[in-house]
């Protein structure tokens, strides 16, 4: 029996829909700590420096997850996790010396997916348009509160960055693409900074996606 081109035809397009939906697979984050946590020994499964993921506007597809490692001269271990699988791993390698003292255990953070959607409100009620987020989490000091920075860009360009509780996900601080930081409850310092620390720890990956150029790991 001869096979319809019309069957073939939406055959054809549901397996390429279907290939396609699979290559762009999103991770959220409790489960990209999941993946990520085979990299390194169960011991320090608990210990994570630092989270940071790019993506959508609704959602992240990569993570760079720092876990601390005293092996490591920077004592900092670096997991890339794409599409819900471990791309490489390496040292941190930006200079910088991590404390144990400021890791946290991965099972206090369950999604992202509210810090986005607490930054989406803050950004549709202030009427600013964006298409992809970069997130970092961190805890910078022992002191200062354990929030989500939430960078809003546009076409490439950033619109500003959105301070979320990672505990309550309030929005504790919103900064504009300058160093001006509107405050809603105490904070301090700023997601160029926090980025800047990370990236260098992150290695040239990370810095040449956000300067085009590579000198950390060189």
């Amino acid at each position: 029996m001869r096979s319809h081109p019309f069957l073939r035809a939406v055959l054809t397009a549901w397996i390429l829909l279907t290939g396609l939906a699979s290559a762009q697979t999103t991770s959220s984050v409790g489960q990209a700590f999941q993946v990520a946590r085979a990299a390194v020994k169960p011991e320090l499964q608990t210990k994570v420096v630092s989270v940071y993921g790019t993506g959508s506007a609704a959602a992240i597809d990569k993570w760079y997850i720092i876990f601390y490692d005293p092996a490591a001269a920077s004592h900092g271990r670096v997991v890339l996790v794409q599409n819900g699988r471990i791309v490489k791993t390496y040292a941190a390698n930006g200079g910088a010396i991590y404390s144990k003292d400021l890791t946290f255990d991965p099972s206090r953070i369950t999604s992202e997916g509210p810090a986005l959607h607490a930054a989406q409100r803050y950004a549709m009620k202030r009427k600013i348009t964006y298409d992809a987020v970069r997130a970092l989490l961190k805890q910078t000091a022992l002191d200062q509160p354990f929030r989500w920075s939430v960078e809003l860009l546009n076409a490439g360009r950033s619109r500003g960055f959105v301070y979320v509780s990672a505990l309550d996900d309030s929005v504790a601080a919103y900064q504009k693409p300058t160093t001006t930081v509107q405050k809603s409850s105490n904070d301090s310092g700023g997601f160029g900074d926090d980025v800047k620390n990370t990236f260098l720890g992150l290695g040239g990956d990370l810095q040449e996606f956000f300067t085009g150029e590579r000198t950390v790991d060189k």
